[in-house]
């Protein structure tokens, strides 16, 4: 199994690339989602391109909209090559400073991708006027593709959570090598995100409507779940992922205030107190 620390050592070999933790990178993001619903939204569905092994397409849902309104304007799609950064993808930068052409990286938890209100764009000539008529701000030389979303309505201590989220992820399935779940980025956390599967740890499936349908006793718990809350009728728990059992999830998200997209991933299995 590849850890992080494997991939911290592969710049001996020329190999200067986070993509092997995507894995584990969109864990972490899960996880901040369940400690504050919605810290982070995807907004992959907007005419956006980018490297998707190495790029997060994730920001805080008030930039998401400047940027939106922002790509309305110019009416072309936004090439990026850097969005949202997780602590694992910071940590490695961190760690090759001074190799992989990087001279200056901020300690994990410090740096404003970390925030998920800063996106970098090799057309940011073309794209400056329209981001920054939307509220970002261009920081100019020495670091000319980088943009910051400085309109309001944004939380500036999403890095101290991305932090939190990998600690608690840990602790999760380290039960006997529990870290303190502080959001501080220290000597601890830093070797336990040494040890951890570029791939992420082993999780839950997500349950959604396939064909052919996903069955188990996982969506029989979910159905338990839901028929405690009246939602289901007892005839209509059979451990099979139907018709009925996603519209009656989407029915449960929505009373929840959660994303309604009809599948059972870590908030909504969190929310049904169901456990993973």
């Amino acid at each position: 199994m590849a850890t992080v620390k494997d991939v911290i050592r592969s710049r001996a070999e020329g190999t200067c690339s986070t993509a092997a933790v995507k894995g584990l990178s969109l864990q972490i993001i899960d996880e901040m989602n369940l400690l504050i619903p919605n810290v982070l939204v995807s907004f992959d569905e907007l005419d956006v391109s980018g490297n998707e092994a190495t790029v997060n397409f994730f920001l805080q849902p008030r930039a998401k909209e400047s940027l939106r309104r922002a790509i309305r304007r110019r009416g072309v799609t936004l090439r990026l090559n850097s969005v949202y950064r997780t602590v694992v993808q910071q940590h490695i930068l961190f760690s090759w400073r001074g190799s992989c052409g990087i001279s200056i990286a901020a300690r994990p938890g410090r740096s404003n991708h970390e925030d998920g209100f800063a996106i970098d764009t090799p057309d940011f000539a073309a794209w400056r006027s329209a981001l920054e008529a939307e509220g970002w701000d261009w920081f100019g030389p020495p670091d000319e593709v980088h943009f910051t979303y400085v309109g309001g309505g944004v939380r500036d201590d999403v890095g101290d959570i991305g932090v939190k989220a990998f600690q608690i992820l840990w602790n999760k399935h380290n039960p006997t090598d529990k870290i303190e779940t502080d959001g501080l980025y220290g000597p601890e956390t830093a070797s336990r995100l040494d040890r951890s599967p570029t791939s992420g740890f082993a999780r839950a499936r997500i349950l959604k409507l396939i064909s052919p349908p996903v069955e188990g006793e996982d969506v029989r718990k979910v159905q338990q779940a839901l028929l405690a809350l009246d939602l289901l009728e007892a005839d209509q728990v059979n451990g099979i992922y139907d018709e009925t059992t996603k519209l009656v999830v989407e029915i449960f998200q929505k009373r929840e205030g959660l994303s309604v997209d009809g599948q059972v991933g870590p908030q909504t299995r969190k929310a049904l107190k169901v456990a993973a």
